[in-house]
């Protein structure tokens, strides 16, 4: 009976987690370039068939189980790497990709922070966010003055007082030649049988940047379009957020009560029946 308790706790606890999820995609449906992540759970059932299933002590033999934990556990997170919708903005310096790739940032440690624990430390970030513009010098940088970097990992100087062309696979013009080309930058990723990717190698990083992890190498993207103008939207739908969080926190309700019916049994139990 007690045992009913921590399997309900185990399940608050994963709900909340699933809420803190949502409620951080939901907070990021107007971020460009966002990639909306998504939280698993492992039941005691599955785990379980895992066990029986294994069969290394004897053929035929369920192995044994040992300590027998309850509830629910927390799995992996996980990131959806599907394209948000394109937003026209007819600014010469957005950009959006499409197909397969990431612009590349040098990025600059603004604060010390549980991940970067040193301000000012500078580390190449990879993001789908194209909303660049010039600083005062003519470099391409970020809203914040991180520099965008060429597909030979340079700095980006145009000049301010010449008109600019951008085709579709990054060349910026001017005055009819070649000056720079954007960087578009891919890395290893599983692909599966229904179309979706998973990139195994990268982590996120604040809202919509990411950085290599695992020995991730970065390559050159060959499967992308750069569209001028253009700004990739979240590809987070608010309307599947929010049922979403209305199962959640329904969830959430059946856990809780389960836990005041056990506490009301154990009351009789101990108050009522220990009596006789």
């Amino acid at each position: 009976m007690v045992k009913g308790l921590y399997t309900a706790y185990t399940g608050m606890i994963n709900e909340q987690h699933r809420m803190d999820v949502l409620t951080n995609n939901l907070a990021n449906a107007n971020t460009n370039g966002y990639k909306k992540e998504g939280a698993t759970a492992q039941s005691f059932k599955d785990q379980l068939a895992l066990k029986i299933k294994d069969y290394t002590d004897a053929p035929h033999t369920a192995r044994g189980l040992g300590i027998i934990n309850p509830g629910v556990k927390i799995g992996e997170g996980y990131v959806d790497w599907s394209e948000g919708p394109m937003k026209e903005t007819n600014n010469t310096f957005d950009f959006a990709i499409s197909g397969y790739g990431f612009f590349a940032v040098e990025h600059t440690n603004k604060a010390v922070n549980i991940q970067k624990d040193t301000a000012g430390e500078t580390s190449t970030m990879y993001t789908r966010d194209g909303n660049f513009t010039l600083n005062t010098e003519g470099v391409l940088v970020t809203q914040d003055g991180d520099f965008v970097l060429s597909d030979g990992g340079s700095h980006i100087q145009l000049d301010p007082n010449i008109p600019v062309t951008v085709n579709t696979q990054g060349e910026i013009m001017q005055d009819g030649a070649v000056v720079a080309k954007i960087g578009v930058f891919d890395f290893e990723k599983t692909t599966y049988p229904d179309g979706r990717i998973s990139y195994d190698t990268l982590e996120h990083y604040g809202e919509n940047f990411f950085y290599p992890v695992d020995d991730g190498n970065a390559e050159a993207s060959e499967n992308y379009s750069v569209y001028a103008g253009f700004l990739e939207q979240s590809n987070v739908s608010i309307v599947d957020e929010m049922v979403n969080m209305i199962a959640v926190q329904r969830n959430y309700d059946t856990n809780q009560k389960m836990i005041t019916t056990i506490d009301s049994t154990l009351e009789i139990a101990a108050g009522q029946l220990g009596k006789l």
